[in-house]
């Protein structure tokens, strides 16, 4: 199959003469130009250019298709060199991974001060990482800092993690352990629940549980997995049970009385959130952080 940049290969040889000029105004080397001239040849089936002690001559060959696509290369190139005039008038478009429920509770309806700006959805840690490392995206909010040469770290929140459940749960007996500081018997309360989780390996649960109980294996039998936490808070509302949450995602809940705060402590276990970005995006990087620290009101 031909290919086009042979013919833009072959235009400037025969404009220049030279395969080394050629090759400096196509920014290739000289044996990648003699390497595509010889392709071309074997696809006409013509000889096009004879080596001479200082450069090359153009055969007849040479002469009849350089008529042939001379003009038509010349209006191709034309429409990309206005392609790239007008792409470069405009701001580059910007992808921001972060998970759904993250989303919906930090940047849902806080965007309108950025520009062109696209995000994509990813719920997997390591997923956005990747993406970012390798410069498929170009930042992304995951809930674990990182230390590597290439990525750039910014901690913009720490989110303490709370229970929360639906307004009918009866805590009168929850509260009494609490008050009587037994923790046994809070655990225990907590342990014969409803519980609902965003996630099969619980992993709010059990830092919950460490934190609270020094424990790493709670005894909770998870009754609903809905795999998007800001979902599974909606369903809450509808069910009787509980859930270990942040507490920046229960907040209009919590403000509108449709979720209840199980246990009011002050001494939650909390989760931090950092922006990451490859250090090739170090402009877009320092832009994003300052303006989701100061314009969207989150705090280092």
């Amino acid at each position: 199959m031909i290919s086009l940049e042979w013919y833009r290969t072959f235009k400037a040889v025969y404009k220049h003469r030279n395969y080394s000029k050629a090759a400096e105004e196509l920014f290739m080397s000289q044996p990648a130009v003699s390497n595509q001239m010889s392709m071309l040849e074997a696809y006409v089936g013509h000889k096009l250019f004879l080596r001479k002690s200082k450069g090359v001559e153009a055969t007849e060959n040479a002469k009849f298709l350089n008529n042939l696509i001379i003009e038509s290369l010349d209006t191709l190139e034309e429409v990309e060199s206005m392609y790239s005039r007008s792409v470069k008038k405009e701001e580059k478009l910007y992808v921001l991974g972060i998970s759904q429920h993250l989303y919906k509770s930090f940047l849902s309806e806080k965007l309108t001060g950025f520009k062109h700006l696209s995000i994509r959805f990813e719920e997997r840690n390591e997923e956005l990482f990747e993406l970012v490392n390798q410069q498929e995206i170009d930042a992304a909010i995951i809930h674990q800092e990182v230390e590597t040469f290439d990525i750039l770290s910014y901690k913009i929140l720490s989110s303490p993690l709370v229970i929360v459940g639906h307004p009918t749960v009866d805590t009168a007996e929850l509260d009494k352990h609490i008050s009587n500081v037994d923790l046994v018997k809070t655990q225990h309360w907590l342990e014969q629940q409803i519980w609902f989780s965003h996630m099969s390996t619980n992993p709010f649960i059990k830092l919950f549980w460490l934190h609270c109980f020094n424990k790493r294996r709670p005894k909770v039998f998870t009754n609903y997995i809905i795999p998007n936490e800001y979902f599974m808070l909606q369903e809450l509302t509808k069910t009787n049970g509980i859930c270990v949450t942040l507490l920046e995602n229960a907040k209009e809940f919590l403000a509108s009385g449709s979720l209840k705060l199980i246990w009011p402590s002050s001494s939650y276990p909390e989760r931090n959130y950092f922006l990451i970005a490859h250090k090739k995006q170090k402009n877009f990087f320092e832009l994003l952080k300052n303006q989701i620290a100061n314009k969207l009101g989150f705090v280092n």
